[in-house]
């Protein structure tokens, strides 16, 4: 690839590296204003209320036979006239897991990026902010011939080091000829690798979701928090009207004519019942279902992903 080719592609059919660093700007902006501590209870440091010496004070409560005489609140306990104790909050790091999709379908647009370069873009969001967070940080990668693995870890060099392979990934010319890992095998895996108590984020067009991949996902489920990223492009929705396409993948050539009704009735509606699959899975799954489309701008993606994650 040329100098010129590859400045033409860059952050559109592929990931820079430099691109997904600069994300962490835009991560800064998912801390909405003074809900920074309560997100960081709910995602990113994760409290749990106990008697003792924590990293943070709770609140007092009436002195029980048991507590420890070191956390009574003496302010209170004068004030009252009745003994008190203190309450306070130990932080605990929740593993965040990003499973992302780089199998072929995922390397198409016909609007805005490649799906798997906004899967990228939107995975080094969600990466940045876990970490601002204070989460560890780690990812499962799924193409045509491989599966990477990133251990969940509280560093930045972790979180380059997974930005860096999602870059890499991005380049890679997809194998069509190769059979790629269905969604159930996939997430057979992940869930062999999940530690209880863990955030999932699932980043994929989900094309190949059968009942076999939802009895997986709802495994997933019953160990882990899950967070359902769905990635799509306006043309997976709904056809032209009234025109002639080719289409290729490289190896299998089609020709399609949407200048018929049935036709772009029927598409349509394979695409509205995927979409409803979903929905219904997520419901099932206490999952939070977030739809991005290849040409969201990043302020849409924004707002679609604040008060999600």
């Amino acid at each position: 690839m040329s100098n010129t080719e590859q400045a033409m592609g860059e952050n559109l059919i592929f990931s820079s590296l430099d691109a997904l660093i600069q994300q962490q700007q835009s991560a800064r902006l998912l801390q909405q204003s003074g809900l920074r501590r309560k997100a960081a209870r709910q995602i990113g440091n994760h409290h749990v209320r106990q008697l003792g010496r924590g990293m943070e004070f709770a609140e007092s409560r009436p002195y029980s036979p048991g507590d420890d005489i070191r956390s009574m609140d003496w302010k209170v306990t004068a004030r009252t006239g009745e003994p008190h104790t203190k309450l306070f909050e130990e932080e605990r790091e929740r593993p965040v897991l990003l499973w992302c999709d780089f199998r072929p379908g995922m390397f198409f647009a016909t609007r805005g990026q490649f799906k798997s370069v906004v899967m990228t873009e939107l995975a080094s969001l969600v990466a940045w902010k876990s970490w601002i967070d204070g989460d560890r940080v780690g990812g499962m990668l799924v193409a045509a011939n491989n599966h990477d693995e990133l251990r969940p870890a509280r560093s930045k060099s972790a979180v380059l080091h997974l930005l860096q392979q999602l870059s890499l990934e991005s380049k890679q010319m997809p194998d069509f000829s190769a059979q790629a890992p269905s969604l159930a095998e996939s997430w057979k895996r992940l869930h062999r690798v999940l530690s209880p108590g863990c955030q999932v984020t699932l980043l994929s067009d989900f094309r190949g979701l059968d009942e076999a991949a939802e009895q997986q996902l709802k495994r997933i489920a019953r160990r882990a928090t899950v967070t359902l990223i769905v990635i799509s492009d306006p043309f997976e929705h709904q056809l032209p009207e009234r025109t002639r396409l080719s289409l290729s993948d490289g190896l299998r050539f089609l020709k399609l004519n949407t200048a018929k009704d049935k036709v772009r009735d029927e598409y349509q509606q394979r695409d509205l019942s995927h979409s409803e699959r979903l929905q219904q899975l997520a419901v099932q799954c206490y999952a939070s279902l977030i739809n991005i489309s290849t040409q969201d701008d990043m302020q849409q993606r924004l707002a679609k992903l604040r008060g999600v994650l």
